[in-house]
């Protein structure tokens, strides 16, 4: 796909999940959700490498990203539960989260795509067992946490992947949208000195420390930098056949390494 077409072609994605995510009177009271091109795209990039008829691309990727967007509703809800909060407002983006769950099960009931309600409930299943073991802090290991951080990043697309017999994008897009939210994660712990991820770290690595000092901040991001290099590597290791949006976004997350994806893109 050029690139002037796969803009076009997620904008028009875009546009179709916008509409169903549209409900007045929420967005009264709640933020507009946001749509994430990056999971559009890597969704794209599959369903080519699969030789999806290209009618039937959005019969795949629209229920997924309303799964997504219903699963990150939700999230919001539990990362900022307090007594400050507003409880009108809490309960309305539950119920947005739902409706939009509602709403990816009714449209493949629809197109009678029975399969594909099962695989995007196998990968539900999967992200909400990891993001229980992340809420109760019960991860002993930091392979262990990076490791359900990444199966929660990357699940619905790493299933469609696996259902369409594209197993190289499985693993391309675990190390892809693992490698995205590493950084966020680094870039707001160096902003602000406060990370889910990076607290979580920390009870695995110093369990006995009320407080984390300046030089395990350090051996934090350390670690962090670490499994960012790996992410990096995994990626321009891919060797795959990748279009022109999808080239410019690898040379985006792995920075310095940008001159190698585009070396690795043109090999592969």
């Amino acid at each position: 796909m050029i690139l002037k077409h796969i803009m076009k072609k997620i904008a028009l994605l875009k546009e179709q999940i916008e509409r169903f995510l549209h409900h007045s009177y929420l967005f009264e009271h709640i933020p507009a959700r946001q749509i994430d091109e990056d999971r559009i795209l890597l969704s794209l990039s599959v369903l080519e490498d699969a030789a999806i008829a290209p009618e039937k691309v959005n019969h795949y990727i629209i229920p997924m990203m309303l799964v997504q967007i219903a699963l990150d509703t939700h999230d919001e809800v539990t990362n900022s539960v307090s007594e400050h909060d507003d409880l009108k407002t809490r309960q309305l983006v539950v119920l947005a989260g739902d409706l939009y769950s509602g709403l990816y099960y009714d449209y493949l009931a629809k197109l009678n795509e029975i399969p594909l309600i099962r695989l995007f409930a196998e990968a539900i299943r999967d992200i909400n067992e990891h993001k229980v073991r992340l809420y109760q802090k019960d991860i002993e290991r930091i392979e262990t946490l990076f490791d359900s951080v990444g199966t929660i990043e990357s699940a619905l697309i790493c299933k469609m992947a696996a259902h369409f017999s594209t197993p190289v994008w499985v693993k391309f897009s675990y190390y892809y949208l693992l490698l995205r939210r590493l950084i966020t994660e680094k870039e707001m712990f160096v902003r602000s000195g406060s990370s889910a991820l990076f607290e979580q770290m920390g009870n695995i690595l110093f369990p006995k420390s009320k407080m984390v000092t300046k030089e395990q901040k350090q051996y934090l991001l350390h670690i962090c930098n670490r499994y960012i290099d790996h992410c990096k590597e995994a990626l321009l290791n891919a060797k795959l056949q990748v279009n022109e949006m999808l080239q410019i976004r690898i040379s985006e997350l792995t920075g310095g390494f940008s001159t190698i994806a585009k070396k690795t893109v043109e090999e592969g």
